[in-house]
């Protein structure tokens, strides 16, 4: 404060100190109306019930780390379960509610309060009625409806996905009796190993008719000669052996042709019947792997069936409240008291700064007579 302010300041406080019957006055006038106020106005009592949200059970240590800020703030969403229209509406007409004729989500904000505190896993419902047994029932029943409503929730969402599981094992089965089913034919009818027996055995034939062709081409180049150049008595029968034996060796080439086309037939077969087998095989392991999979996965949610979810459990059903929630008269007198004061000294400071006219003091004219002595 600057050194020409503090008079005008000790101005002011001896000005408010000497009207202090205002600030009095006021806060006594306003302490008594508000406590007569408060007073008249109808008893209100609340009653409170407490619900923790468990997670889901689980086996793995790192779920721990799942109840991060993210997934604490995502429970406020089991808050719908509690303030569901349909479900105050049940309450209402249990508990004769909506007597004043307002609507069903004004008269719920104002008897029905629910909410998940801040970064915890609990959560609480508040009903404030002015019967304080009334009060403790509506907020006990919402509380047992509304985990009632999340566990049939909770149920429907298990037998949904019990539901999808087992038909992903019923169509895991339906592909393993397929793929059993290729394998038994594909191992029935020629496996490689057959094939590839048969073209070993093929191609011994083919060397051993393709010796014995050699042979007969070797006989007949010799009874050609001997027929052309040997004694004359025996050419007749030189000739007559050697068509014999290219007749032998013509009719193994014709053998060993076969036996050619057969081979590289079988071998053709061996390459199909590969391919298909390890197809047949890799499908096989494969559809094996996806029925182990989806049959552990049906036994394991049958398991838990029931357990996925989060689970709300009552740890505070709420008791009937002894005091009013409302009006608190004690603190509506105090405020009313303190408000009432700051106004009346707010006033006289306001009163203290306005300019004020100081007061005219007017002198009477001097007597007649007194002038006329002057004058002589």
């Amino acid at each position: 404060m600057a050194i020409g302010e503090e008079p005008v300041f000790r101005e002011r406080v001896r000005y408010i100190a000497a009207r202090w019957r205002l600030p009095a006055v006021s806060v006594a006038a306003a302490a008594v109306l508000a406590f007569g106020i408060s007073e008249m106005m109808p008893r209100k009592y609340t009653a409170t019930s407490t619900v923790i949200i468990d997670p889901p059970p689980t086996n793995d240590p790192r779920t721990t780390t799942a109840l991060n800020p993210a997934y604490l703030d995502s429970l406020t969403t089991f808050e719908h379960y509690f303030t569901s229209d349909t479900l105050f509406l049940q309450a209402a007409r249990r508990f004769h509610l909506g007597a004043g004729g307002e609507g069903l989500r004004a008269l719920r904000e104002r008897v029905l309060k629910v909410v998940v505190q801040r970064q915890t896993r609990i959560l609480q419902v508040s009903a404030t009625l002015e019967d304080p047994k009334d009060a403790v029932a509506l907020e006990q029943y919402i509380t047992e409806q509304g985990i009632a409503q999340d566990r049939a929730e909770s149920d429907a969402a298990d037998r949904e996905n019990l539901r999808n599981v087992n038909d992903e094992l019923e169509r895991a089965r339906v592909r393993l009796e397929s793929a059993r089913n290729e394998w038994e034919h594909v191992t029935l009818n020629d496996t490689p190993e057959t094939l590839r027996s048969e073209v070993s055995a093929a191609i011994e034939l083919l060397s051993g008719t393709r010796r014995l062709r050699e042979q007969a081409d070797a006989e007949a180049a010799e009874w050609r000669v001997r027929a052309r150049d040997g004694d004359p008595d025996d050419r007749k029968s030189s000739t007559v052996l050697a068509n014999a034996a290219e007749a032998r060796a013509q009719e193994y080439a014709k053998r060993e042709k076969e036996l050619d086309e057969e081979i590289a037939t079988k071998r053709k077969r061996v390459a199909e019947q590969t391919s298909r087998h390890a197809i047949a095989s890799a499908e096989l392991d494969s559809a094996q792997k996806a029925y182990d999979a989806a049959l552990a996965r049906v036994r394991d949610y049958n398991a838990l069936t029931g357990l996925h979810g989060e689970r709300l459990r009552v740890i505070d059903p709420g008791v009937e409240p002894r005091q009013p929630s409302s009006p608190r008269v004690l603190l509506n007198t105090l405020a009313a008291a303190l408000l009432a004061g700051c106004l009346a000294i707010a006033w006289l400071n306001l009163m203290a700064g306005m300019p004020r006219q100081r007061p005219v003091v007017v002198r009477a004219p001097a007597p007649l007579h007194e002038e006329r002595t002057v004058s002589r």
